[in-house]
């Protein structure tokens, strides 16, 4: 879900990091007590629209404030949101849910079974454009309809039987399908805000939602302020009657603000704080989380000289992954987080058919550069984003220099403009990231198949797509992984994209505060979290 998307969760390298500042307007609006929660966001929010929230940050945010029909405990599980239960056929295709009596809007609208409906389509919608619209393909006629080879949405496989009871109809059983459930593509929206404001997810009094959380002030550039909803169905969970949430980009200062207790919580990678700048305090009070999370460099497969199989190869393999700065190396897509059959994905299927090998790499490009009929490559350009990302970019560099006698430009460009530039396909090789929606293999996979609008490297390939559409079909895990495992061969034997770590990231809490996590995904949880 997150980065999409994944960036799901697509993520950014630095996605995680919480900056802070000290002004005195800032300490005056966050005062210490023990209902507020404080903490930054390297990253500010465009709009808090559930259908547009691809990134860990808005995420972060957006399921704060919003919530769909289930919400994910810290060990993965779905408990209720705003369905109070559910059944499933014996078949595994159709689901019927039974939502809250008391579910209400914050403000004080009850909120009916329609309004996810009315939120799925628009989700479906062309014109929405949004990133998370393939996440709804496993319901039926959902990708039909967003093509728009079926234009008639009552042929959509959800409906509303009543107000309170909403039915969904997939195209084949999902075993995972209650997972994705909990992503922001799922999270109703209301109609009647958002029509009646051109600024609807972008301001704060533009937006109605059905959260723990309403955004009580948005200072642009600065900072949000989020108030404990009273119209939430489960308010009683809920014990922050504030949560204050910055965005600064400056680790420094982000240091300081939590030595000096200014912030309950910072999110935290080895790029920005090394752990010998912590005091003895800090690294006691240091949480490591398993979070599925992979950092890696996209091709433009369209664009030469990428558009070479081979010269691809060489520049995967001339990078020596232990000499980066996370202890994680990644060769294959799946981190190691993610269940496979009986035991991890990962655990199941090790990647054995990559290799890092300089003299082998500069073999390939030779080879691949007799092929395309050059003596020379053309002019290359990195695009990422951010100080951390930069210096990874600097350090991969150096490496395709001095393996490879190439010389490539590093454009340091702003996260958004970094999206967009993929989207358009405007770059020869791109910084990517991405965050699990759901545990399971196809939320890295699903990735690069030719209907996720995620896929920004121009790759589409009919069998890659076969092999994740029949890892849909099976009920039987170990089938089902086998067939992610041939998907998955096929990325690297073709290097469609270059998968270089998994992250390691960390974040510290004070010890007065509990309940607030990290989920694999990346995002942060703090709804029902309280000090102590």
């Amino acid at each position: 879900m997150r980065s999409t998307y994944i960036t799901r969760f697509l993520i950014l390298f630095t996605c995680v990091l919480l900056f802070g500042t000290s002004t005195s307007s800032i300490t005056q609006a966050a005062t210490t007590t023990a209902k507020t929660f404080r903490f930054n966001l390297y990253l500010e929010p465009v709009t808090l629209d559930p259908a547009l929230s691809s990134d860990s940050t808005t995420s972060t945010i957006v399921e704060a404030i919003f919530e769909g029909l289930v919400r994910t405990q810290p060990n993965g599980a779905i408990e209720p949101g705003v369905a109070e239960s559910w059944t499933i056929s014996p078949d595994g295709k159709t689901y019927i849910f039974t939502l809250r009596a008391d579910a209400r809007w914050s403000n004080g609208e009850p909120l009916v079974a329609s309004e996810f409906i009315d939120a799925w389509q628009r989700v479906l919608s062309p014109a929405t454009r949004s990133p998370l619209a393939s996440m709804l393909f496993p319901i039926a006629h959902a990708q039909d309809y967003y093509k728009g080879t079926l234009t008639d949405a009552s042929q959509l496989g959800f409906q509303a039987l009543d107000d309170h009871t909403l039915q969904i109809v997939l195209q084949q059983p999902l075993p995972y399908f209650l997972e994705t459930l909990s992503s922001p593509a799922f999270f109703p929206v209301h109609a009647t805000s958002m029509t009646a404001s051109t600024h609807w997810g972008s301001q704060a009094s533009s937006i109605v939602s059905n959260g723990p959380f309403v955004v009580n002030n948005w200072t642009k550039g600065r900072s949000i302020t989020l108030a404990r909803n009273p119209q939430y169905a489960q308010a009683e969970k809920v014990h922050f009657d504030q949560v204050f949430i910055r965005f600064i980009n400056d680790p420094d200062k982000e240091n300081n603000m939590y030595r000096s207790g200014a912030i309950d919580w910072s999110g935290i990678t080895e790029s920005n704080i090394p752990t010998y700048k912590m005091t003895n305090t800090m690294r006691k009070e240091t949480v490591y989380p398993n979070t599925a999370s992979l950092y890696y460099y996209t091709f433009n497969v369209n664009k030469k000289p990428f558009n070479n199989i081979n010269i691809r190869k060489a520049f995967a393999m001339s990078i020596k992954r232990s000499s980066l700065i996370s202890p994680k190396s990644a060769y294959g897509f799946v981190p190691p987080v993610i269940k496979g059959a009986t035991s991890t994905f990962r655990k199941e299927y090790p990647v054995t058919n990559f290799e890092t090998s300089a003299k082998i790499a500069r073999q390939l490009l030779k080879k691949g550069m007799k092929e395309e009929h050059i003596t020379s490559l053309p002019s290359i350009t990195l695009i990422t984003n951010g100080e951390g990302n930069q210096y990874v970019a600097n350090q991969i560099t150096d490496m395709w220099k001095r393996n490879l006698g190439v010389t490539i430009k590093v454009k340091v460009e702003n996260f958004y403009t970094l999206l967009q530039d993929k989207q358009k396909k405007n770059y020869q090789i791109a910084r990517s990231g991405w965050s699990a929606d759901y545990n399971d293999p196809a939320a890295f996979l699903e990735l690069f198949t030719s209907w996720n609008s995620e896929n920004t490297s121009g790759w589409k390939n009919s069998t890659y797509d076969a092999h994740i559409t029949k890892a849909y079909s099976l009920t039987d895990a170990k089938a089902r992984m086998k067939e992610y495992r041939a998907a998955e061969k096929m990325l690297t034997d073709q290097m469609v994209a270059i998968p270089l770590y998994y992250f390691n990231t960390y974040f510290l809490q004070k010890s007065n505060v509990h309940d607030v996590y990290v989920d694999y995904s990346g995002a942060i949880h703090f709804v029902y979290g309280y000090k102590k």
